[in-house]
């Protein structure tokens, strides 16, 4: 007897993941990144992201997902391959230390609501130190415009880089830097 399809697993992706080849202007030898589905639009439950995990490849603090009761995170939700996990999970690791596999409750563009995994770093390595990773948010704004995220949720994205750049530049004397002329940010 032929053995059956190997089964898929739910994942929620939100960040890089969204697009990871956006990332590879920034990280230089990631893994191969296979190609996954589509996907659906999709948003998990009762969570947010806050940007407290330093990842040095990024030279500042990036995404993690935690939980938030009543926020929404705007995504994919993407049937992979349970064959295909340990690569997607090594491709998390080297985008931005997202080495934890989380469940969420994640609600599709058709209503239904469905338990998925996500990955995010790990709580344990969180700081308010340093800054942000204006090039994570500038790479994280493009990964969302190129999965087809709503124009809002790019728009939001883009705007938090514009933002993050201003308040990390601006001198004592009150004078702000020019907005960054960057792909991604507009």
């Amino acid at each position: 007897m032929a053995p059956g399809p190997a089964a898929s697993r739910p994942w929620f992706a939100f960040s890089l993941d969204l697009a990871p080849a956006a990332a590879s202007r920034h990280l230089h030898g990631l893994p191969p990144v296979p190609d996954f589905p589509e996907g659906e639009l999709a948003e998990a439950l009762d969570v947010e992201v806050v940007y407290d995990v330093h990842v040095p490849n990024w030279g500042g603090r990036v995404a993690r997902l935690v939980e938030a009761p009543g926020h929404q995170v705007t995504g994919r939700l993407r049937a992979v391959d349970a064959g295909s996990w340990p690569v997607l999970a090594r491709l998390e690791t080297a985008l931005a230390l997202a080495n934890e596999e989380r469940p969420v409750r994640v609600r599709t563009a058709s209503g239904d609501v469905v338990e998925a995994h996500a990955f995010t770093p790990s709580a344990r390595n969180t700081s308010t130190q340093g800054p942000v990773s204006e090039a994570f948010l500038i790479t994280l704004a493009v990964a969302a415009e190129r999965a087809h995220l709503p124009a809002a949720v790019v728009e939001k994205l883009q705007a938090e880089a514009r933002i993050v750049h201003a308040v990390q530049h601006a001198r004592p004397d009150g004078h702000r830097p020019q907005t960054p002329n960057k792909p991604g940010i507009k």
